[in-house]
């Protein structure tokens, strides 16, 4: 699709929200993988859980890794937010570090691994005449590394047109939405460690995935599933 200026009431201008769990670098954990919110308008999701923290006196970052009885709860209900917010849209690629040949396909390196598979992702997830704003979780990186002027010049050029406006990384623990990819992401690698016995499986970890999968009416996120606004998908060479 082919948009003008003229025809700016035709173009969707969402916001992406993107985090990652694991480390590409981390030779134990076998998964790493990265996650997306896209959404037109942040601010109804956003506005929904500062009214949840201030009702409940919650101000700890929303992360999978800090879960604890004490915050199920509240948890819960920001899970619920989201669910209950239109257009609020989740996508994940899952990465299995077994079955990727770093040095064949990245010439280990681990930066270009990361720029690569946010691509995928960001690709897989492109309406035609949408024009994203991308706001990506702070990671520390050699000088050289310009992720986020790589990922605008390349997507744009693999598409063709100007399909990112702009990539900058924030401080996560300021921005709502990041923290919340980071929850949904967790739980998704969490159902793969889980299948695959790698964790023995932590009572609130476990909770809030059970929470999660019946709030989209699945039992399972392993193999990849493919939701109107839940997406999980293997990468594949």
């Amino acid at each position: 699709m082919n948009l003008s200026l003229k025809e700016y009431k035709k173009i969707r201008t969402p916001f992406v929200f993107l985090d990652e769990t694991g480390s590409i670098n981390d030779k134990i954990n076998r998964y790493f993988a990265l996650g997306m919110i896209k959404c037109m308008q942040p601010y109804f999701l956003d506005s929904k859980i500062r009214k949840i923290r201030q009702l409940k006196g919650f101000f700890d970052e929303i992360k999978w890794n800090t879960l604890s009885k004490r915050k199920t709860k509240i948890i819960e209900e920001i899970i619920s937010a989201v669910f209950t917010t239109p257009g609020i849209d989740f996508s994940c690629i899952v990465i299995d570090k077994n079955g990727v040949n770093f040095a064949k396909e990245f010439n280990d390196n681990p930066y270009k691994a990361y720029e690569e598979f946010t691509k995928a992702l960001l690709l897989d997830n492109i309406e035609n005449n949408e024009v994203l704003t991308i706001l990506a979780d702070y990671v520390t990186v050699p000088h050289n590394v310009k992720f986020e002027v790589d990922i605008k010049h390349e997507v744009n050029d693999k598409l063709g047109r100007l399909a990112v406006g702009g990539v900058h990384r924030v401080d996560s623990k300021g921005v709502n939405l990041i923290q919340v990819v980071d929850l949904l992401l967790g739980a998704v690698i969490y159902d793969y460690k889980i299948q695959d016995k790698l964790v023995t499986g932590d009572i609130n970890k476990i909770n809030i995935l059970k929470y999660i999968s019946k709030k989209l009416g699945i039992k399972t996120f392993t193999g990849g599933s493919v939701l109107k606004r839940f997406k999980v998908f293997e990468y594949k060479k």
